[in-house]
């Protein structure tokens, strides 16, 4: 058993395109995630298979498709009877050692109770119990919160009526120097870094570090928004008709809520990006830490590293905040693996979360696991031509599919969306109506329907 690699999982809740290997910000400082990426496969076109937490999670931990899994958003999958296993059970039975911290499954923090009680920390709400799964694991307690919130000013917490659900979080600003120990992310690298330190013998490890930031509220202390000095942050270009051309559907969910337009009145959209930035520096530094640890610890030779986000996110793209929809900023994530098997390449090639596992388990010579959506993506990194459509899902009945340049949706009511990324890599012009690209729209067509038969 000890021949296997052991396996340091790392998660970052929310983190999009955003770092410096990728480059799809000019001024995101990702020094740790760098590195890694330097040392090992970076997947530049990786999607998540939903863009919501706890089904992106689902699909990657199960391999199944939401289609398949019927996990659209909260569904139930603890207390299915029978319950599919996940792949972290099936480490267990093979021998591994699975140690977690942090959010790796789907959790909450409590931030409108928070914000009615005027509550100077948000306790933590697991959504689905699964602490039975690990050999141990360490939930999150709670989240330090900084006084006088908002501090965007945007809502008035003293009047809880009229802020809505999602918006007791929608805020970003400096968290007091001395509760950055308490920080969930910080004690989440403490638990694992002193893991590392002193593995278990005689077995190998599966550790999964589940990092919350850069998940709103963009909270961070002073020295990381210090990163991104105010007058100089570069905003996202968009465009003020974005909008004309994509479905109904497509127009409902980027503008509910209207967070744009709310951000663009409170002359919030620079502290906004700031903020976001600050907090994907942070998460870096304690992906930092963990890769620190790993390197001094006496299983860095047999330890493979993947680094993913759950889903990305929108910061004006498209008219749009947050993620809840089908386009590129809110689908495309990072993903990167190193370690064993793995070489200092990247690849080009749409992939999908729902592949992550399969990977794993190939490169640990572990059966794949029977009626799964994902496959190895080891073909990839050995250059081989495997290629297929990376399926996106939001909802029953709504797919998003990348193949090629290409992105294509389908709504449940019929409506699509084409875009060329090749020349149109911001989504600006939906090519579903135009007769020019019909044999590539049906090409999208029959792609689809192969990845996901039923709809």
């Amino acid at each position: 058993m000890t021949s296997r690699p052991n396996i340091l999982f790392i998660a970052a809740d929310d983190l999009n395109g955003w770092i410096g290997a990728l480059g799809r910000h000019p001024q995101v400082r990702t020094p740790n995630i760098d590195r890694l990426a330097r040392r090992g496969t970076m997947f530049s076109k990786a999607y998540c298979n939903a863009p919501y937490c706890n089904s992106s999670r689902m699909a990657v931990f199960t391999g199944k498709l939401p289609a398949t899994s019927g996990i659209y958003h909260d569904e139930p999958y603890w207390t299915l009877n029978p319950r599919p296993p996940t792949y972290i059970e099936r480490l267990r039975a093979a021998g591994y050692h699975c140690e977690g911290a942090g959010k790796v499954f789907h959790g909450v923090f409590d931030y409108p109770g928070a914000g009615r009680n005027r509550s100077r920390e948000a306790v933590w709400y697991e959504k689905h119990a699964h602490e039975q799964i690990w050999d141990r694991f360490h939930s999150p307690v709670s989240e330090p919160l900084p006084p006088a919130r908002p501090l965007n000013s945007m809502f008035d917490f003293s009047r809880p009526g009229s802020v809505d659900a999602w918006n007791w979080h929608f805020d970003w600003g400096i968290l007091p120097d001395e509760q950055e120990a308490q920080m969930p992310d910080s004690i989440t690298a403490d638990r694992l870094t002193a893991f590392l330190a002193d593995p278990p013998a005689g077995k190998p490890f599966f550790a999964a570090a589940g990092f919350y930031k850069p998940h709103l509220p963009w909270y961070v202390p002073k020295r990381f928004f210090d990163l991104y000095p105010l007058d100089e942050v570069v905003l996202p270009v968009i465009l003020e008709t974005d909008l004309d051309d994509v479905p109904d559907i497509a127009r409902r969910w980027a503008l509910t809520p209207n967070d744009h337009e709310n951000v663009t009145k409170a002359g919030q959209w620079r502290h906004a990006v700031q903020g976001y930035l600050a907090a994907i520096s942070y998460s870096d530094a304690q992906i930092g830490r963990l890769l620190d640890a790993l390197d001094a610890s006496p299983a860095h030779r047999d330890t493979l590293v993947v680094l993913w986000g759950d889903n990305g996110f929108h910061l004006g793209e498209k008219l749009h905040w947050r993620k809840f929809v089908l386009w590129e900023e809110a689908t495309l994530v990072p993903l990167v693996m190193s370690g064993p098997g793995l070489g200092a390449r990247r690849v080009d090639t749409p992939v999908g979360l729902v592949d992550l596992f399969p990977t794993l388990f190939e490169l640990c010579g572990l059966p794949h696991l029977p009626d799964t959506d994902g496959r190895s993506l080891l073909p990839l990194v050995t250059g081989a031509a495997d290629a297929r459509p990376a399926v996106t899902t939001w909802h029953k009945g709504n797919h998003s599919i990348r193949f090629g340049s290409w992105r294509y949706t389908r709504y449940e009511d019929g409506s699509e969306e084409l875009y060329d990324q090749a020349c149109d890599p911001l989504e600006w012009t939906n090519l579903a109506g135009q007769a020019a690209h019909s044999g590539t729209l049906e090409q999208g067509r029959a792609l689809l329907h192969a990845a996901v038969p039923a709809g």
